[in-house]
Formats: C-alpha cells, sequence, structure tokens
C-alpha cells in the first residue's frame, strides 16, 4: 500500500504523525510526506519526504495571513466572544492556504504523479483531500488532539478548490482522533489512537543528559509555553515563575526553544532553562507542568499522568483544550497572577486531580496502537 500524507508545515501538526508513519513502514507500505518546513521532519524520522513550498512555515502562512486579511487574523482572538473555534480557524487557514497557490498545486500534483492508495492529511490541509477525490482513494485526517473539524466543513470553506478541480468530497474518508475519549468524546467516523510521543530527533548537550537521568530530591515542575518567540501574556508565566521559584520546594525546568532570556534577567538557583529537550523524557522525572494549553504538550502530560496547570490564555484555541483538560479533572486553568508556590503546591497534592491524571494515563495505554490503525488503513484502501 503506498500512503501520501500531507501535513500542515507546523511541529505540534507534524510530530503527532510520525508513529502512525512508522507503523505503516514496519508493516511493508510505503510512506511519502508531501508537506514544507517543520512538515518535513517526518523525513527525519525515516520517512521520505517531498518539498511541496521551500521555506514555507506554518508561522510565515499565518504572518502572511495578517498581512494581507487582517480583518481574518483579528477573528483568531474573538473565541471568548462566542465565535465558534473551528469556524474561525478552519477559515483562516483556508485563506491563508489560498496565498499559497503554488504550495496548494504541488500537494496535488504530487498525489497525482504519485498515485497513492490512501491520503492521510492534517486538519485543515484541504489539498489533501482534493487530491484523495481526484485520485478516487480514501481520505483520512490525522488530528493533533482536542479538535477535528468535519470534512463537509473544510469543504464548504474552500470550496473554491473543490470547484476549480471538479469533484466534491472522497466516499471512504475517516478521522484519527489521538484524544482519549473521556476528555473529548470520539465522534462518528473517528477511529481512536493512543498517543505516542515524538519530540525531534538531536544528540543531547550534557548538562540536559545528566538532568534527564537523575531522578529530583524535591518535585520538578516543567514549564513551556510553546515552540515560538515569547507573546506578551507567556512572558507574564515566565516572569511569575522566576519571581516564584526561590520561595516554592520544588525545581523547575523551563523550556523555551528559539527565545532569548536574558530579559528576564538572571535565573535562581532552582530553575534550569533549555532551548530544546526531549519532551517526553524530561515529563518522565516531573511531578507536574505548567504549559500554554497546547494539545502535544497536553496529551505528552496525560501519557505520564501529570498534573497541568495552564494560565488562562485567549485566542487561538487555547482556551478548548484548557476547558477539556479541567473538566476532566486532571489539570487546573488559572490567571497569570495566581501562578506561584500555592497554587502549584495545591495541584500537585489534590488527590482528584492525581487520580484522574492515573485514569486517563491508563485509558491512553488500553486505546488502539498506530499498528492497530495501520490495519484498518488496509481496510479502508481495499474496499
Amino acid at each position: 500500500m503506498r500512503v501520501l500524507m500531507t501535513i500542515t508545515p507546523g511541529t505540534g501538526h507534524t510530530y503527532p504523525m510520525v508513529p502512525l508513519s512508522w507503523a505503516l513502514q514496519m508493516a511493508g507500505h510505503e510512506v511519502l510526506v508531501a508537506s514544507c518546513g517543520p512538515g518535513l521532519a517526518l523525513g527525519e524520522a525515516g520517512a521520505r519526504t517531498v518539498d511541496v513550498a521551500p521555506g514555507l512555515s506554518l508561522d510565515r502562512m499565518v504572518g502572511k495571513l495578517a498581512q494581507n486579511h487582517p480583518e481574518v487574523a483579528a477573528k483568531l482572538l474573538q473565541e471568548a466572544s462566542g465565535v465558534p473555534y473551528l469556524e474561525v480557524v478552519g477559515g483562516a487557514v483556508a485563506a491563508a492556504l489560498r496565498l499559497q497557490p503554488d504550495m496548494v498545486d504541488a500537494v496535488i500534483r504530487t498525489a497525482e504523479e504519485w498515485r497513492p492508495d490512501v491520503v492521510v492529511h492534517s486538519p485543515l490541509l484541504t489539498p489533501g483531500i482534493v487530491a484523495a477525490a481526484k485520485l478516487g482513494v480514501p481520505a483520512v485526517q490525522h488530528g493533533f488532539g482536542f479538535v477535528n473539524p468535519s470534512a463537509e466543513m473544510m469543504s464548504e470553506l474552500h470550496g473554491d478548490l473543490f470547484e476549480a478541480h471538479g469533484v466534491s468530497l472522497p466516499e471512504a474518508r475517516a478521522t484519527i482522533d489521538i484524544t482519549p475519549p473521556s476528555v473529548v468524546p470520539t465522534g462518528p467516523g473517528m477511529w481512536s489512537m493512543g498517543f505516542v510521543p515524538y519530540n525531534g530527533s538531536g544528540p543531547l548537550p550534557k548538562p540536559l543528559y545528566d538532568l534527564l537521568n537523575t531522578r529530583p530530591e524535591r518535585p520538578r515542575i516543567a514549564v513551556t509555553l510553546g515552540s515560538g518567540p515569547v507573546p506578551g501574556e507567556a512572558a507574564v508565566i515566565l516572569e511569575r515563575i522566576i519571581a516564584a521559584a526561590p520561595k516554592a520546594d520544588a525545581e523547575f525546568v523551563v523550556v523555551l526553544p528559539r527565545v532569548d532570556l536574558e530579559p528576564f534577567g538572571p535565573l535562581p538557583d532552582n530553575v534550569r532553562a533549555f532551548d530544546w529537550v526531549p519532551y517526553s523524557a524530561l515529563l518522565a522525572t516531573c511531578s507536574a507542568v505548567v504549559h500554554h494549553a497546547g494539545p502535544g504538550t497536553a496529551l505528552g502530560a496525560m501519557v505520564h499522568g501529570l498534573p497541568q496547570v495552564m494560565p488562562a490564555f485567549k485566542g487561538l484555541g487555547r482556551p478548548v483544550v484548557a476547558r477539556a483538560i479541567a473538566d476532566r479533572g486532571v489539570g487546573r486553568v488559572a490567571e497569570p497572577d495566581d501562578i506561584g508556590p500555592e497554587l502549584l503546591e495545591s495541584v500537585m497534592a489534590d488527590p482528584s486531580i492525581r487520580e484522574a491524571a492515573a485514569e486517563v494515563r491508563a485509558e491512553i495505554r488500553a486505546m488502539p496502537t498506530p499498528h492497530d490503525v495501520v490495519t484498518r488503513l488496509e481496510e479502508l484502501a481495499a474496499r
């Protein structure tokens, strides 16, 4: 079986798809990835890749969207006012793709040249669905956690693309959902698959190697606020952590890729900062996580059964993830000014949070594996 993976060029969209690509290749299937920028990270994980838009990344797509259509970008911050999240973000991504016609055409052309038996695509990446429809093969959406837009919604938002290629939605469709069903219920046509952490590749610096191979004498708390520059809200959290650390009986490991910490001043003795870490390996040594409500970060914490603390950020889907985590009882949402030693200690000591976190960890372990999903893909492609 030949499987084409079309991936939105963002780390959070790419890493969750690595385990399925491994499972497909281990089962003897051919995998080709059509993406660009961070989406090509599957090449580091062993898949063949085609760069459909050299130099393009999700950040640049969003930046171009904000420059050309500021009214669409502004709507991303209106979720708290009742604007449906998926409708807003789906529309924004559809608009962003319209600004990248070469990328869209390259994805579809790659599919037509390679002739896959099934197309596995990122959420919101409509060209993958169109390519599957043109070839008459199944289109399978691989979710990144917590939100799963329907193909029907994307066909409405990107109707001009379907019309331009003379196709409608493929008859054979499915969605791979990596969120534990007790956190976000699995919808119709969705296949559950347990989350398998993947955090990139690269050698470990000696200080990081030493850290990951020691069990701390006091609670270790991971702090991560995303992989981009620290925005205003996130900077407040980091300032709170740095100010509170000397008063806390804990050690903090701050992970902020590509962020200059010099403006925050000297770090307390119990705060270590790294540009990059193998996140899952770090969490295996931690007692709690403070994070920005990113889906991959949240799922990684769930795999290790850790209590989670999330600032009450607005916009870009964070409230959706934070609410789901808080409703399941595996974490707590707090105002930025409330994040300090007392809150962190109360969350780690809360028996209901620890019990819920342990339940979700066991749930993930019992979910179908990527190898199970490969079997379902084989069955779908053979119809």
